[in-house]
């Protein structure tokens, strides 16, 4: 294949060119694409895992409680800060292994994937401190975990699991008609059952009702979780539980169909038939080719998506090996807009940094000051994914003080400075001329990094 074709399974599959990809990309850049949707042991990024960060949070909330209830003023602000700070650490931690893990694992493309889907399933820790500390270990165990299953299995551990469940408020939602319905003040929440329509299965457009979000909402009563706002011993803390007395008895009627089952598989039933929905295929074809294509991908290319979903039943696999032997992928016309994160990330790779203590404040900085921090998206529908949001003209200035801070910054020696300049597609000769007349190879990674041709993958 050609050389744009190396460029593009580094930069459009993978998460940005780089010595750690470039041989193994140049002998067969679709083989090598391929051959990581093989490997089925991503462990991802080793973080504790929810139920051991929901149980530390518990324990970090009932303390505060008894430091605010105490006395002793002057210890009290002394311990409550030292907390504090202990709960900041470990969720500092916890995004900075994720982002390492992606700026220098051996598979780009599946770690691509991890973070499509991640968003697709988009949780926020805007406001919601128990999530901040738990959000990669819920990346790790419900969409990492899954990715070589199929998009049924996925979406039931995204809504069994507890960052959902506390997201969009189902741990508190009760069935009216359930026994704690019938002697609690709490009713039913349809948060969860209408972004599960909305963002994750059919689409805005998927044809279902305000009554079809009443029913899910229903079947998926008592989908809960231990440790908050439950005191029995037996549940848990961190880990799924069903609320038989919260859950709405009786059948329901979903898009047409009756569910006759009971309690749990209920709504177990109901998200499997979602997930494999043609409104379901529809829409998520459409992200996966508006992901890897274009903002507006070929219509067919979306058809071809579609139907390899379809026919597989949601097989993810099936559907990413679709996904690489798309004409329309390869096709030079077509190209993204890099996200900040993707930036940030594809600037690591490409000169395989160090991460240390320079490089992490720089990382830092730049999720910050280019607006996309780890999972602070604004809303369920997460982060979005076209070049008009982040190509505005004060973000561009922001990436190109960025690119030529961390070019100075990062003591880039001449070796690296030449691989650089080979891994750059024949299209950018200019860049390529301009890198290596630099003054010094610090000038050249800051060219390189702020230049408009390493904007786009």
């Amino acid at each position: 294949m050609t050389i744009f074709s190396q460029y593009r399974a580094m930069n459009r599959f993978g998460l940005g060119a780089g010595p750690l990809d470039l041989n193994a990309a140049t002998a067969d850049p679709k083989g090598w694409l391929l051959q990581q949707l093989e490997i089925q042991q991503d462990p991802g990024p080793q973080v504790p895992d929810a139920a051991t960060s929901l149980s530390a949070f518990y324990e970090w909330r009932n303390e505060r409680k008894r430091l605010m209830s105490s006395e002793e003023s002057e210890r009290r602000a002394q311990e409550l800060t030292s907390l504090q700070r202990g709960l900041a650490a470990q969720e500092q931690s916890n995004f900075f292994k994720r982002f390492e893990y992606a700026a220098h694992t051996r598979t780009p493309f599946r770690e691509r994937l991890v973070q499509f889907y991640s968003n697709h399933f988009s949780v926020s820790r805007k406001g919601k401190r128990m999530i901040s500390l738990v959000c990669v270990a819920y990346e790790n165990e419900a969409i990492r975990a899954h990715l070589d299953s199929s998009f049924a299995d996925m979406l039931l551990a995204v809504v069994s699991h507890p960052v959902m469940l506390f997201y969009l408020d189902n741990n508190n939602s009760v069935g009216p008609g359930s026994p704690a319905g019938k002697r609690s003040k709490r009713g039913l929440n349809e948060n969860l059952a209408r972004e599960i329509m909305e963002l994750h299965t059919l689409s805005v457009n998927g044809g279902y009702t305000q009554q079809d979000v009443q029913a899910l909402a229903k079947m998926i009563t008592g989908w809960g979780f231990g440790g908050y706002n439950n005191r029995n011993p037996a549940v848990k803390q961190g880990e799924f539980f069903f609320y038989k007395q919260n859950h709405e008895p009786g059948p329901q009627v979903l898009l047409g169909r009756q569910y006759d089952f009971q309690g749990l598989e209920q709504g177990r039933a109901a998200l499997i038939d979602l997930a494999l929905d043609p409104s379901t295929a529809r829409f998520l074809a459409t992200k996966l080719a508006s992901h890897f294509i274009a903002d507006t991908p070929p219509p067919e290319a979306i058809s071809i998506l579609e139907r390899s979903f379809l026919d597989s039943r949601g097989h993810l696999p099936t559907l990413h090996r679709t996904l690489v032997n798309l004409e329309a992928a390869w096709d030079p016309a077509h190209k993204k807009f890099k996200t900040p994160n993707e930036y940030l990330l594809s600037a690591v790779r490409v000169f395989d940094l160090p991460f240390n203590g320079r490089i992490r404040k720089l990382i830092r900085s730049g999720l910050v000051n280019l607006n996309q921090r780890p999972f602070f998206a604004g809303s369920p529908a997460g982060w979005p994914d076209d070049t008009r949001y982040w190509s505005s003209s004060s973000a561009l200035k922001k990436r190109i003080e960025w690119g030529l801070a961390t070019g100075a910054s990062a003591n880039t020696g001449l070796h690296k400075i030449e691989q650089a300049v080979a891994m750059l597609p024949t299209d950018a000769g200019d860049l390529q001329l301009a890198m290596k007349r630099a003054e010094s190879p610090a000038q050249a990674a800051g060219l390189m990094l702020a230049s408009p041709e390493f904007q786009w993958r």
